[in-house]
């Protein structure tokens, strides 16, 4: 299905958690002075304008990046995100999408692969980025993409995994791509994004318990939920969650650094709304 349009969404709070765990995992890769591969399956439109008619029409924006980027005490891990974001604001009222944060979080030996199925939005991607010789663009099907494009040459690198999950099959081959790439890439870092959703409870609990009993070592489970507007309750958003296999070292102390501030901001109101632990059979 080529109906979803991340423009609707851009900026809102599974961006924010999304963004902030991989704008760490970046921070974490680019610490050593040695090149590495940034690969997305599903990379949307790059960049996004929170004045649009589309961003305007949800305002979901307002309950995400908008109140963060006139605070001036974060906890310092999320200075580069922070500070990315309030530069795309003040440049347009834009937003940076997963592969402009790669672009701008990375130097030039970093060499970034984008899948992106959608023409319009691949087409997008095109024109922000095309002239980019290090950013290489496929206009294909992000999950078996990814499968034929790892492992990517550096072979240290991130791979981010965030489809829309607008149908039942999304489930199923967000799992089995995460795992098969993992397979195929034991030396990668792989990131899956994925929703909070009431109406897909027995989903969830699928991919979650499919990838926990997987046999992988070292898999980080990070979950934000938030409450949903009165009219959205039962069908909208309630949070979103990330799944981390092989991160890299002390990303779990970055993430435990910002979590709860983030909560904070996206959560009030909600008790405990966010937690990081390590996903096990056990």
């Amino acid at each position: 299905m080529l109906s979803y349009r991340h423009g609707f969404h851009a900026g809102n709070h599974a961006d924010v958690l999304k963004h902030a765990v991989v704008s760490c995992i970046l921070a974490r890769f680019s610490g050593k002075k040695k090149p590495f591969s940034y690969v997305e399956s599903h990379a949307g439109g790059g960049e996004y304008t929170l004045d649009s008619e589309w961003a305007e029409k949800t305002g979901e924006a307002e309950r995400g990046i908008i109140p963060l980027l006139s605070e001036q005490e974060y906890p310092p891990v999320l200075q580069d995100y922070l500070d990315l974001c309030r530069s795309y604001w003040k440049s347009g009222k834009r937003y940076p999408g997963s592969p402009a944060l790669a672009r701008e979080l990375t130097d030039s030996s970093v060499h970034l692969t984008l899948m992106e199925k959608h023409p319009a939005e691949a087409e997008h991607l095109r024109q922000l980025f095309g002239k980019d010789k290090r950013i290489h663009i496929h206009e294909r099907d992000g999950f078996s993409g990814l499968i034929a494009l790892t492992p990517p040459d550096p072979i240290r690198g991130l791979a981010l995994i965030d489809p829309s999950y607008e149908t039942h099959a999304d489930w199923t081959q967000a799992a089995e791509t995460f795992l098969q790439v993992r397979r195929r890439w034991a030396a990668g870092t792989l990131a899956l994004w994925y929703p909070l959703l009431d109406r897909r409870q027995r989903e969830i609990e699928l991919l979650v318990n499919t990838i926990s009993y997987s046999g992988f070592p070292s898999i980080l489970h990070v979950q934000c939920r938030v409450p949903a507007p009165e009219a959205e309750q039962g069908f909208g958003l309630k949070g979103s969650a990330m799944i981390v296999i092989n991160p890299p070292w002390k990303l779990d102390e970055d993430i435990t650094a910002f979590l709860p501030w983030l909560g904070k901001y996206l959560a009030s109101g909600l008790d405990n709304p966010t937690s990081l632990t390590w996903l096990s059979p056990n």
